[in-house]
């Protein structure tokens, strides 16, 4: 990155609505070999996003507190990124434009102790080489000391100087990107269309906009204003202004902080899962990464609590002492290495899931219209599905007012039984919730079952309960094998399971207290294929499996008491908002939603 701005921000204060006072501008210097040679360099520009993402983080870094972009023709005709930021002399515009020039690092020991977004001095030189690029630029010193001294702009295109001159701006810089790629005809051949490249473009802002909720960011396309925050510092009102949530049950805090470390965000309530992971975004002192065990740390968190093929809206930032991360691992800086990463997975995955399987899903009255929409024509965005969200919830209480699903439970007065599928019953405050008795009755028996399995704390194993009549079951030769190996564990679950001889295998019980035992031997040859799968999850999966084929089915009429004992029964459970399989078990209506859609 080559921007003059040594303004290094603590990460914790872009979430303060008071500006932070700016250190002294460090000079621009070009890199000595040995430094650069340290670097992990590499081309960063691949499209117009890279260009955005560069000039961006170049804003960040400079502490702008206001940061306005503006393209067209999907960033290859123009780009324009203007900020408030520190700026920069003009002795150091043309400096600012060579490879490896920066004011971020000047020493090896510096890329140990990293606390900007950019430090590499390759961002306006990579830049400049494939477009024409107008640098404007007014150092923030000769504003407080009342010069009159007008902002300096220099004009680079193909790499070389063609132009210069002065003109009246307040302090910052405004970098200008026109013809991307006009001098390098085979890159242009892989260029998406405008709208998809906009498209791109309009994700990355979210995404920075989110990172950077006491920054006011902007995007306009085509003339057309298409994001906008306020810069308030507040990271649920930014994510409220970005995807037009409201802000109440739809959003779930997280805040730990332990040994150093520090995790705050939010998830989405699980009415928001999207059948992608864009919305998933993770950053370590205000850099936003793509680090694979970290994503699978929180999709590891997130999975057994939603359907398959769904992600949540989740927005979370790590903060770590700057000596624990090497930022200078990927041209791009998307990836970072971690001191402690093994801590961090076990931290996200169970942060994640703490608050997911305690939360009750919510009616979704209507689809989210989302900011590109009128745009959406020409534009597809990030977002062409759309978020799921509830129509009028400005009202509702907030999340940390709300009782946990278990103390809700207890409380509820079962009403009725809809379709002889799902349990309607009235909260202490007037609300109403239905509850999915089949979903309900599998997350109970599904935790009996984990907790007295094999394995887990209680680990006794399960009681059997003998069959009328055993199962026999034909294998191939391999599966036989496999499950000559897995019959001590099948055991333990209560399934006892014997060689027949042969490839036949004899299944005599199955286990005590889950339900109607002759429904559940009705699919034991399909469980016996779940405990057969070569897979690590193999084991939970059959427990899942076992619940599912002998929970409660819809059809059953059940008594006032019944009801009453299924609900006491779900209260006892460790998730008891959403079935094993990732589905909802409580759909909730408040008072006040009511109140709204009767008009009372």
């Amino acid at each position: 990155m080559s921007r003059s701005d040594s303004f290094s921000p603590d990460i914790s204060q872009c979430f303060l609505s008071e500006p932070v006072p700016l250190p002294p501008r460090a000079p621009i210097r070009q890199l000595p070999a040995e430094v650069a040679e340290r670097i992990a360099a590499g081309e960063v520009i691949e499209r117009p996003a890279s260009v955005v993402k560069e000039l961006v983080e170049n804003a960040l870094d400079a502490g702008a507190r206001e940061i306005r972009v503006e393209i067209r023709e999907g960033g290859l005709r123009l780009i324009r990124v203007s900020d408030d930021g520190q700026g920069m002399p003009e002795e150091d515009l043309e400096r600012a434009c060579a490879r490896h020039s920066t004011s971020k690092i000047a020493r090896v020991e510096d890329l140990e102790h990293l606390n900007t977004l950019g430090f590499r001095g390759e961002a306006l030189a990579s830049i400049a080489a494939v477009s024409e690029l107008t640098l404007l630029s007014r150092p923030i010193e000769s504003e407080v000391a009342g010069q009159e001294v007008p902002a300096a702009w220099i004009t680079v295109r193909g790499g070389e100087l063609v132009q210069r001159g002065h003109r009246a701006r307040p302090h910052g810089t405004t970098v200008t990107v026109r013809e991307l790629f006009y001098n390098v005809p085979a890159r242009l051949k892989f260029m998406r269309s405008a709208r998809s490249e906009a498209g791109h473009i309009l994700q990355l802002l979210y995404r920075y906009a989110a990172g950077y909720p006491a920054v006011r960011f902007s995007l306009s396309i085509e003339e057309q204003s298409l994001l906008q925050t306020s810069g308030s510092g507040d990271l649920a009102t930014t994510l409220a202004e970005l995807y037009r949530l409201p802000l109440a049950e739809l959003l779930s805090p997280i805040e730990v902080e332990e040994e150093g470390v520090k995790l705050f965000g939010y998830v989405g309530n699980r009415v928001l899962a999207q059948p992608n992971r864009q919305h998933v975004m993770l950053f370590i002192n205000g850099r936003p990464v793509q680090i694979r065990t970290l994503q699978e740390a929180l999709e590891a968190g997130y999975r057994p609590l939603l359907a398959k093929g769904r992600h949540p809206l989740l927005v979370l930032h790590l903060q770590l002492p700057a000596q624990e991360i090497d930022a200078n691992v990927h041209p791009a800086k998307t990836e970072v290495r971690l001191r402690r990463e093994r801590e961090l997975v076990a931290l996200l995955t169970r942060s994640v899931r703490a608050v997911l399987e305690r939360s009750p899903a919510l009616p979704a009255e209507s689809t989210w219209p989302g900011p590109a929409d009128v745009y959406q024509p020409r534009l597809p965005g990030p977002r062409r599905r759309g978020l799921r969200v509830l129509e009028a919830s400005e009202h509702y209480r907030s999340a940390g007012n709300l009782p946990t699903p278990a103390e809700m439970l207890v409380a509820l007065r079962p009403l009725a039984q809809l379709q002889e599928a799902v349990i309607l019953a009235e909260a202490p405050d007037g609300s109403l919730y239905l509850i999915d008795q089949h979903r309900a009755h599998e997350r109970i028996l599904y935790e009996h079952l984990r907790s007295h399995s094999a394995g887990s704390e209680r680990a006794e194993g399960l009681a059997a309960r003998l069959l009328l009549e055993p199962v026999v079951l034909e294998l191939k030769g391999w599966q036989a094998e496999l499950l000559e190996q897995r019959l001590p564990i099948l055991t333990s679950l209560g399934l006892d399971c014997e060689h027949f001889g042969g490839r036949s295998f004899l299944v005599r019980s199955v286990p005590e207290g889950i339900g109607d035992s002759e429904q559940l031997a009705a699919h034991l040859r399909e469980l016996v294929e779940i405990a057969l799968e070569d897979s690590e999850d193999w084991k939970d999966r059959l427990l899942i499996g076992l619940a599912c084929r002998s929970a409660l089915r819809r059809g059953r009429v059940l008594s006032q008491g019944e009801q009453e004992e299924l609900l006491h029964r779900l209260a006892q459970t460790a998730a008891p908002a959403v079935c094993p399989h990732g589905s909802p078990v409580l759909l909730h209506y408040s008072r006040t939603f009511l109140s709204e859609k009767f008009e009372w």
